[in-house]
């Protein structure tokens, strides 16, 4: 059933007030929430979780990180205020769930975000969220309010959402995302731009291919990653070269950095090029501040100083693979021994004999 678009949301808002999210219908805001969460770089999905009847364990939306097998959450509330206890009911009405279903998931929960529709600035409602941030991080998730001023700063990049679920959509579109206007290059006369409307209809489209411009990629990733290994060095660097010639401006941040990081390995493997190397390692890096670059630091710093000050980079790193590039070094340096203890112990953690 699709549920009826925003009507009733108080119009002649003055400029730089928020929007009244809280006239909205719930279950419409959920859905709005749904989409924005979708938006932020590091989901590859978002869905609502449950129906009408079934038990929720205390979330309202679940997000799939990209490339990983971790989850974020979500938690939507319309209300026209939100107190204290209530911020607080939600993080209880969370955690009840913990010990029985969300800490026995096969995936790891990384982020819950709670979505207000009023605004949040009272100091007692900010220092219920510190309070609320300490608490979540006890279990490693990182918390997240997104009260209705920063759902409207989240809005203003994606005026498609805000005409899906704000009506009359060009309203909301001007007062939340600006005026749209076409480059001068593409339209000189005022008189044939295009309506706000058309123009976010386009924009949206846009973003939906770009979306899926990424995922295909990154998939193709993986596969070229297995080519590259295989010796089949002039099929990768095609199709490097007919992504950058192509579809490169359209994808995320994220896919991008990944491929740098491919490229930078690249330029190692094959041509021993510390500098290009360590370049677009530098670049994935400003793209994706985040992104984990240890081993591939690890690889410039064996070529450019030796495999001895490899092994240092990767001090207190315990994961597989890095373990294997340690086990990798100790080997190069004639460490057999230590290398296949570390190999050793891999095999006793994953419950191998």
């Amino acid at each position: 059933m699709t549920r009826n678009p925003i009507s009733n949301m108080t119009l002649g808002i003055r400029p730089g007030q928020v929007p009244p999210f809280h006239e909205i219908d719930e279950h419409v805001f959920q859905e709005l929430c749904r989409d924005l969460f979708f938006e932020e770089d590091t989901i590859a999905t978002c869905e609502i979780y449950g129906v009408r009847g079934e038990g929720q364990h205390g979330i309202d939306l679940i997000a799939k990180r990209k490339n990983t097998d971790e989850i974020e959450l979500g938690q939507c509330k319309c209300y026209r205020d939100f107190a204290p206890h209530q911020i607080r009911e939600v993080s209880d009405e969370f955690f009840k769930h913990w010990d029985n279903h969300w800490s026995k998931c096969e995936v790891k929960v990384k982020r819950f975000i709670l979505f207000v529709a009023c605004d949040l600035s009272k100091t007692n409602r900010q220092q219920e969220i510190l309070k609320q941030t300490k608490c979540f991080a006890k279990y490693g998730i990182d918390y997240e309010v997104w009260s209705a001023p920063q759902i409207r700063n989240k809005l203003r990049p994606h005026p498609g959402i805000v005409g899906s679920y704000l009506h009359p959509s060009d309203h909301w579109i001007k007062e939340i995302c600006g005026t749209l206007t076409p480059p001068s290059s593409v339209v000189e006369n005022t008189a044939a731009q295009p309506s706000v409307i058309i123009t976010s209809a386009l924009e949206n489209q846009i973003s939906q291919l770009s979306g899926q411009a990424s995922k295909d990629t990154a998939e193709q990733l993986k596969g070229m990653r297995r080519e590259w290994q295989e010796g089949h060095t002039s099929k990768v660097k095609q199709w490097l070269e007919s992504l950058r010639n192509g579809k490169w401006p359209f994808l995320s941040s994220e896919v991008k950095a990944d491929v740098l990081l491919f490229e930078a390995g690249i330029e190692l493997d094959e041509n021993r090029d510390i500098s290009r190397a360590r370049e677009l390692a530098d670049e994935a890096r400003t793209l994706m501040p985040s992104q984990n670059q240890i081993r591939i630091r690890a690889w410039i710093v064996c070529y450019e100083k030796g495999p001895e000050e490899a092994i240092s980079v990767l001090d207190n790193q315990e994961d597989i693979d890095s373990l294997n590039l340690r086990a990798t070094f100790l080997f190069m340096l004639g460490r057999f021994e230590e290398g296949l203890e570390i190999l050793d112990f891999e095999d006793e953690s994953n419950g191998q004999t």
